[in-house]
C-alpha cells in the first residue's frame, strides 16, 4: 500500500484540489483509494461529501487519540462520489494534536493506518498548510511525499521548508520516505508565473511533475458542488487530464517500490 502525503507550508496552493483530483483519477483507474484528511479545516472531507457536523462521526483525530494499530479503519467513510473512494475525515479538534508531547507521538498516524493494505491500494494524505506536528505525523506514516506549489515566491519558499522537514523525518523517523514529485498548481499566464515555473524547474529538475495544472474556475465550482472536476465535461477536461497523468505516476510508485 502506497501512502502519499501532499504538503506545502504555504496555504492556498491547491493541495486539496490536487488530492481530490488524483483520488478521483485513481478511482477511475480501478484503484481502491483512501483519503486521509489531516487538515483541521476539513476541506477534503467536505468535498468528498462527508457530514463533518454529524456528532456520531468518527475522525482521524479519534483514531490518533486511540493510538492502536488499525484504529483508522473505524473512521473510514464512503465518499459521496466515486466507486472505490473513501475518506478518514478531519475535525477542528485535530488542531490540538499540534501540541502533543507524548513519547513516540510522531508514529501515531502510522500506527492507526496499519492493516489497511488489505482494503486499499493507495492512501492519499491531505496535510495542513504548515510544517508542524500534523505534517510530521503524515510524513512519518507516508511512503512518498508530493509537494504542491503555486508559481509564486511565497509558495516556493514553502517547498523548501517542506523538503527540509522531510529530511528531518527521514533522518529520525522514516528512513524509507521518498520525494515522489513537485506539482505546480494553478498556472497563471503572467511573466511572474513563468519566471517562478522556470525557477522551480531549474532548482528541482526531474522532481517536478509535468504538466503544470491549469487555473480554471471549474475547480472552485466542483468544490462548491461537492463533485469531481471530471463531472463538468469539457469545462474541466484539461484539469482532469493533468490529474489523470498524475494518478498514473502514483500508480507507478508501487511498481518502482
Amino acid at each position: 500500500m502506497q501512502i502519499v502525503a501532499f504538503a506545502n507550508q504555504k496555504g492556498g496552493v491547491g493541495k486539496t484540489s490536487t488530492v481530490v483530483g488524483i483520488a478521483g483519477a485513481l478511482d477511475r483507474l480501478g484503484q481502491r483509494v483512501l483519503c486521509v484528511d489531516m487538515d483541521p479545516q476539513a476541506d477534503l472531507s467536505i468535498w468528498l461529501g462527508i457530514d463533518i457536523d454529524d456528532g456520531e462521526l468518527r475522525t482521524v483525530n479519534d483514531a490518533i487519540f486511540a493510538n492502536t494499530p488499525g484504529a483508522a479503519g473505524e473512521a473510514v467513510y464512503k465518499a459521496a462520489w466515486g466507486e472505490q473512494l473513501y475518506c478518514v475525515p478531519s475535525v477542528l479538534d485535530l488542531a490540538d494534536r499540534e501540541n502533543d508531547g507524548v513519547i513516540a507521538g510522531a508514529f501515531r498516524l502510522s500506527t492507526v493506518l496499519q492493516g489497511l493494505g488489505d482494503r486499499f491500494d493507495v492512501v492519499l494524505i491531505d496535510c495542513p498548510p504548515s510544517v508542524g506536528r500534523l505534517v510530521e505525523l503524515a510524513l512519518v506514516a507516508a511512503t512518498h511525499l508530493v509537494v504542491v506549489t503555486e508559481p509564486a515566491a511565497a509558495s516556493l519558499r514553502g517547498v523548501a521548508r517542506v523538503l527540509n522537514t522531510m529530511e528531518v523525518v527521514q533522518r529520525h523517523y522514516n528512513h524509507g520516505l521518498q520525494l515522489a514529485g513537485i506539482v505546480i498548481n494553478a498556472e497563471k499566464r503572467t511573466s511572474e508565473a513563468a519566471l517562478r515555473i522556470r525557477e522551480v524547474r531549474d532548482t528541482y529538475a526531474d522532481a517536478v511533475w509535468s504538466p503544470v495544472v491549469p487555473s480554471r474556475a471549474v475547480v472552485a465550482a466542483a468544490a462548491g458542488s461537492l463533485a469531481p472536476v471530471s463531472a463538468y465535461g469539457s469545462d474541466g477536461r484539461d484539469v482532469t487530464a493533468v490529474h489523470d497523468a498524475f494518478a498514473r505516476k502514483v500508480v507507478d510508485l508501487a511498481v518502482m517500490a
